[in-house]
């Protein structure tokens, strides 16, 4: 179900895109406690839900039990045993695989040069110049950086989309608008834009309002 924060998110992203589409620039933060470069410049700041992509080492203890008895016990005893073993080693595999975690809800940062994550007391930089492939699902609210040098990133929360479209722009330029990880927002975009022409020329009744509503993913 979309909430009222989902919402406000939303249009807020869809209504950047209009402005950066055509021709706008980002709004720079007043200074803030958090020291930057000399030529670094803040454009927003939210809490976003966070993760990252990576694989890990996992130990596990295999079972030895010493066994006695008959022929029969022994062997289901060993059998037992190989299950046991088999079993933990399995899952031993499944958390060492490659998977999102260090799952957190972190305050975030945007500036022209990076994103800023204070994850666990810990300012993390994740550079604008070493980003490779932006990825993300705005109708799930989120997306992924991926980098030529460290793991991926995964952001999301309410205010995701509209640093998504920031961080397109900031990292793509111009082009970052078309990227496919925004098709949905410059989908909304287009209806809403289409529709304030058509109740201009009199097609349609113009809604109470202003611009309307902008369109939302479906749920």
């Amino acid at each position: 179900m979309i909430d009222v924060a989902q919402r406000e998110g939303w249009a807020n992203a869809c209504q950047l895109y209009e402005h950066l589409h055509a021709g706008g620039a980002l709004a720079a933060l007043p200074p803030g406690s958090v020291r930057l470069n000399r030529d670094e410049v803040a454009h927003a700041e939210a809490v976003l839900g966070y993760a990252r992509f990576y694989g890990t080492s996992v130990s596990y203890r295999s079972s030895s039990t010493l066994l006695l008895g008959s022929a029969t016990f022994v062997a289901a005893g060993l059998a037992a045993n190989a299950m046991a073993n088999s079993s933990a080693r399995r899952r031993a595999e499944a958390s060492a695989a490659a998977q999102w975690r260090d799952h957190a809800h972190v305050r975030t940062i945007l500036t022209n040069q990076r994103l800023l994550c204070d994850y666990r007391g810990q300012w993390l930089s994740f550079w604008h110049q070493g980003v490779v492939e932006f990825q993300g699902d705005m109708g799930q609210w989120l997306f992924v950086l991926r980098y030529e040098v460290g793991d991926p990133i995964m952001l999301h929360g309410p205010a995701a989309p509209w640093f998504a479209v920031s961080a397109a722009h900031l990292v793509y330029g111009q082009q970052g608008l078309r990227l496919p990880a925004l098709a949905a927002i410059a989908w909304s975009v287009s209806e809403a834009a289409a529709h304030r022409r058509r109740a201009i020329s009199g097609e349609i009744a113009p809604d109470s309002g202003s611009d309307g509503p902008r369109a939302l993913p479906a749920p």
